[in-house]
């Protein structure tokens, strides 16, 4: 499965119906989940027949058949909060894990406006592309034609479609099944797009490649077949975050006190804190993908079918802080970098990184202040010099039984807006010395 974000550009009259329609979603989602939240509260269960024919009934003149997509994520989350509350009660829960709350309402709690969101059935729209980065989303319930741009990656059989309203500009997310073919009773159901199955590229070698991921190097590679590694830097996801968090601090510390002393012109500064939030996460989501993209090309070039990566697990929860907690997805980074190996057929496997950064990857000893500052790790036994990342990047090869060359060419990159460029000079060329 893969999903494709489009924007959506609708008309006047387009956008006051996209609003009306999400409008009655998010009421829909919001009276039924305040039912059900009193009857859990007063008997401890639910009556989810019942409830899922009364309000489907009441909002169906409005959605149609779609009523029932929003009525059925609904019991999807209270299902799941039932199971997590058992986990809970049965003391099965990680002890990090506080006690499970029911699913939320479908609204900004300070301005009290309902958080604008359209599910619609798979059956119930479909898409005309007119070339490869516009074209027309079609929702048959609601006899809309809304023109999008965006490209579309993937072909296969469309799932059910999610309508948001984020930053002030309307975004459709359309799940998509690769490969799968359009059904007979849904011939339109399936979207066209440049690729009809997940691996677009072939193999060019047999090469194994391991990563130690963290946030000052946010990608440490090393290599079976050769002694040159890669470092892809991270401080630049630093920066971005760090500069959005004082935007958000700033609106939200004037947001808090016009509110506080009856100003009404809070609300503007509610959305600018709304508008930095939302940047934060694209710019960050921004630079994690555009690194791991420029990550997955580079191994494919070097023959790599196979990527072992050290897994942090429960680093944020034994040791949390802002930055594993806040800036540092590696859950996401993981799961992302996996998506896109398939497409170059690399196999992607996590591995345990508990103890490779304290460990020595030149004498295999455990050296406690071998690790100094600017991420140097020193070999107490043979003084060797060794980038601290790499350094765990070669024991977590030597933890699953392979043994890499010791770095002796080391290629280091940097993320930006407008790419991964690299910081190694490049052959022939010298740093001059400044002069005064």
């Amino acid at each position: 499965m893969r999903t494709v974000r489009l924007r959506l550009l609708p008309n006047g009259s387009q956008e006051r119906r996209l609003r009306r329609i999400a409008d009655a979603a998010a009421r829909l989602w919001n009276e039924l989940n305040y039912v059900r939240l009193v009857q859990f509260r007063v008997s401890g269960k639910i009556d989810f027949k019942g409830t899922e024919h009364e309000f489907y009934h009441r909002y169906k003149s409005v959605l149609g058949v779609n009523a029932g997509q929003v009525i059925r994520l609904n019991n999807s989350a209270w299902k799941s909060y039932f199971e997590t509350l058992r986990l809970y009660k049965q003391g099965k829960l990680p002890r990090f894990y506080g006690k499970p709350s029911p699913p939320g309402f479908w609204k900004d709690k300070l301005l009290g406006k309902r958080a604008l969101r359209i599910l619609v059935r798979n059956d119930r729209y479909y898409i005309e592309p007119i070339n490869g980065g516009e074209g027309y989303l079609v929702l048959k319930d609601w006899n809309l034609r809304v023109r999008y741009a965006g490209k579309i990656k993937w072909a296969g059989k469309q799932g059910t479609l999610i309508i948001k309203y984020e930053d002030n500009r309307w975004f459709a997310y359309v799940p998509i099944e690769v490969g799968s073919k359009p059904v007979k009773t849904n011939p339109k159901g399936y979207v066209k797009g440049i690729y009809e199955k997940v691996q677009i590229e072939n193999l060019k070698g047999s090469n194994k490649a391991f990563i130690d991921i963290g946030l000052n190097n946010l990608f440490a590679v090393v290599f079976s077949h050769t002694d040159t590694a890669i470092l892809i830097k991270g401080s630049t996801i630093k920066a971005e975050y760090y500069w959005w968090k004082r935007e958000i601090g700033t609106y939200q510390s004037i947001r808090d006190w016009l509110k506080n002393h009856g100003f009404e012109s809070w609300r503007k500064y509610h959305m600018f804190y709304l508008h930095a939030e939302y940047k934060q996460h694209e710019r960050l989501r921004h630079y994690y993908r555009t690194a791991i993209r420029f990550l997955a090309r580079i191994m494919h070039e070097m023959g790599v079918d196979e990527v072992f990566i050290g897994y942090p697990y429960l680093v944020n929860q034994d040791n949390g802080n802002e930055f594993n907690t806040n800036v540092w997805w590696f859950n996401k980074i993981v799961n992302w970098l996996k998506d896109v190996l398939q497409e170059y057929g690399i196999r992607l496997n996590v591995v345990n990184e508990y103890g490779t950064s304290k460990q020595c990857s030149i004498c295999s000893m455990k050296h406690e202040s071998g690790r100094v500052k600017r991420g140097l790790y020193v070999c107490e036994s043979t003084e060797i010099k060794i980038n601290a990342d790499l350094n765990a990047a070669r024991n977590i090869a030597k933890r699953i039984g392979y043994n890499t060359p010791i770095p002796r060419k080391i290629l280091s990159y940097i993320v930006t807006t407008n790419g991964v460029k690299p910081l190694t000079p490049m052959e022939g060329v010298t740093v001059e010395t400044p002069q005064d």
